[in-house]
């Protein structure tokens, strides 16, 4: 089992979310839906969708399982990027 240093923790924690957010973006405009379309499909609100796609917030495993939902993707196409 590999133990993860302090500092790769810390890169993790600082591109996941941001990845997270352009995948989000790029799979709603593909859709054609605004933020505001997508976040009503999930019922949160367009500046939290705005915060995941800025890569600010960290969506949960459900929320992020709602938008694969919302978009019409499995949550393993979701993830492959």
């Amino acid at each position: 089992m590999v133990q993860l240093s302090d500092k790769r923790l810390n890169e993790l924690k600082d591109s996941i979310p941001k990845l997270i957010g352009d995948r989000i973006r790029i799979l709603r405009k593909t859709k054609d839906l605004t933020q505001t379309e997508l976040a009503e499909l999930v019922g949160k609100d367009r500046q939290y969708l705005y915060k995941i796609e800025k890569g600010k917030v960290t969506p949960n495993i459900v929320t992020i399982s709602a938008l694969a939902v919302a978009l019409e993707i499995t949550l393993k196409d979701f993830f492959d990027f």
